[in-house]
Formats: C-alpha cells, structure tokens, sequence
C-alpha cells in the first residue's frame, strides 16, 4: 500500500447550509486540528487484506458463496468487502495503525479547504467517481484519478463506503472536542464515509455520514488505515 502524509494543523469538519445537501447530523460545521497522520492512498484490496489472513491476523471477510470474489485472482486489486469493522481494525492494527477517525478521514478527503467533494472542483460524474451505479459495481482501487482528493487519496468518493473509527450520534458535532476527535465513547453504530458505488451522488459529499453495526458486513463496505508518523 501506498501511504499519503497528511501534515498537523487545522481542517473542517461537517458541513452547513452553503451545502443545499447538508443533513442534521452534519452540524454544526467547525475547524479542527489534528495531529500529522499517514493515510492509505485506495481502499484496502483483496489481495492485501488476504495476506494478513495468512498471517492469522485477520479472519476470513466472509465465505466463498458469499464473496467469490475474495477467492478469485481476478479480482485481487478489488477493495475488500464484507468485511465487519472489527475485521477492519485488525487488519489496520495489523500493519501499524487503526481506522481513520471521521475527522481524519475527512481532512485527508478535503485538506484544509470547505470543499464538498474530495476533488476541488465541480461535481460528481461518471469520469470522477463511481457512483449513483454508474457502473452497477465495484472497481479497481484507484481506478478514478479524476476524483482524487487534496492529498491524492483515491476514492474517497463512491466504489465502498469506508469504515472509520468513531461510534456514530447524530448530534456529536455540537460537543465533540476540537483536538483530534476520537468520536463518542459508545453507541451502537459505526460511521462509515465516502459512500459506494450504488449509493447516490449526495453520499459522496465529503460531510456526508453513513452508519451500520459494527458487525454489519456488507457488499458496499471496504476501508482504508491510517498510521501515525514514528
């Protein structure tokens, strides 16, 4: 995997009413610093979260009648699906780091602008991301160079929607700390980002929040990791 360094300092975090799109969960729309972080440069593919399999790190992301694709060469290059959060972690635990948190993800989804979407202009298409089924499925990782973001993440925007690290409220915003935000203490829900290939194209706003249980594995849900610096 190829990492991306995100530099400390400030981003924004959610979104407001400049977004004819924002939702409730989204505000109130604030700057947040965080520490310098490393971040994967696509989602985490088959072949990748396969090794950490062998290496007993990992379990299965489920069985091959309910993801062929995981146990098919084809589509080693593939992110990831059915995978639960805690599989998630593992594997990120597994190469140095954990899932991003949501302020992290979105910092390295926008850099230190209000943009809506990881790349800088203009809106979502089928050229930039694949979403709004588009193509009815998943790609390659890092198949859109046209959506890449501030940093140059590749799909931030559409193929999965991503898991990070925080519970989900919808009403954190309005107290959540300002200084690296690890998200609420419980909940039953887990954020993920950046929506997925049948999703529509407002889920690949930047701000935009989905969430599942922690131990919901799905077609739609991959991720990538991040890695403090040493």
């Amino acid at each position: 995997m190829e990492l991306l360094y995100i530099p400390a300092g400030e981003s924004w975090q959610g979104s407001g009413e400049w977004d004819h799109e924002f939702k409730a969960d989204e505000i109130p729309e604030h700057k947040v610093t965080l520490d310098a972080f490393w971040i994967d440069r696509t989602e985490v593919t088959n072949a990748m979260y396969a090794q950490c399999v062998r290496e007993d790190a990992c379990d299965l992301p489920c069985n091959s009648d309910v993801n062929p694709r995981f146990y098919d060469p084809i589509y080693v290059n593939y992110p990831v699906v059915y995978v639960t959060w805690q599989n998630a972690m593992d594997y990120c635990i597994w190469t140095g780091g954990r899932l991003p948190t949501e302020a992290e993800w979105e910092k390295a989804a926008r850099g230190t602008s209000r943009s809506k979407y990881p790349w800088q202009e203009g809106y979502p298409t089928a050229e930039n991301v694949n979403a709004a089924n588009s193509v009815g499925d998943t790609t390659r990782v890092g198949s859109y160079f046209f959506g890449a973001s501030y940093y140059g993440a590749l799909d931030m925007a559409g193929n999965v929607r991503e898991w990070v690290y925080d519970w989900y409220a919808v009403d954190y915003y309005a107290s959540a700390s300002r200084e690296n935000p690890m998200g609420p203490d419980t909940g039953t829900d887990k954020v993920l980002k950046g929506g997925s290939f049948f999703d529509g194209y407002e889920h690949t706003r930047i701000a935009d929040r989905l969430f599942h249980p922690p131990d919901s594995a799905g077609i739609n849900r991959g991720f990538r990791c991040m890695i403090p610096p040493l």
